[in-house]
C-alpha cells in the first residue's frame, strides 16, 4: 500500500493521545488523594465525636446510677450521711468506700451465691466423705 501524507500525521496521534490521557491519569489521582485526606478528616472528627459521646454516656450513667442507688436506699437516714463525707473524701479513698458500699448492696445477693457456692462444696465434700456426714455440716 502506497504511504499518503495523511498516514504520516498518524504517528503523533497516537502520542498526542497518550499524552492527554497521562494528563487526564495525573488529574484522577490528584483527586483520589483530595478525597481521601477528606476522609481522613471525617475520619479523625467521627473518632473525636465519639469520644465525646463515650465520656458524655459514662457520665450519665453515673449520673443514672447515683439516682437508681438514692432510690434504692430510699428516704433512710444514711443517704444524707453518705452524701457529706463523699465531698471531703480524697481521691485515693473513693476506692475503698465503693468497695464497701458494694459490698453492702450486694448483701442479698451474697446470700445467694453463697449458698451456691456451699452447694457445690456440699457436693465436692460428698465425694470425698461419706453423705452422712456431709449433711449435718449443712
Amino acid at each position: 500500500m502506497k504511504k499518503t501524507g495523511s498516514e504520516q500525521d498518524a504517528p503523533a496521534e497516537p502520542l498526542e493521545r497518550a499524552r492527554l490521557q497521562a494528563e487526564v491519569a495525573k488529574q484522577r489521582v490528584r483527586i483520589a488523594k483530595e478525597e481521601l485526606k477528606r476522609a481522613r478528616k471525617r475520619l479523625k472528627e467521627a473518632k473525636r465525636e465519639a469520644r465525646r459521646a463515650r465520656k458524655h454516656s459514662a457520665a450519665a450513667r453515673k449520673v443514672w446510677k447515683r439516682a437508681r442507688r438514692a432510690q434504692k436506699d430510699g428516704s433512710g437516714p444514711g443517704k444524707e450521711k453518705k452524701g457529706a463525707p463523699r465531698a471531703k473524701r480524697s481521691a485515693r479513698r473513693r476506692p475503698v468506700a465503693r468497695r464497701a458500699a458494694a459490698a453492702q448492696r450486694a448483701a442479698p445477693k451474697r446470700t445467694v451465691r453463697s449458698a451456691r457456692s456451699a452447694i457445690t462444696s456440699r457436693r465436692s465434700t460428698r465425694r470425698a466423705v461419706p453423705t452422712a456426714a456431709a449433711r449435718p455440716a449443712a
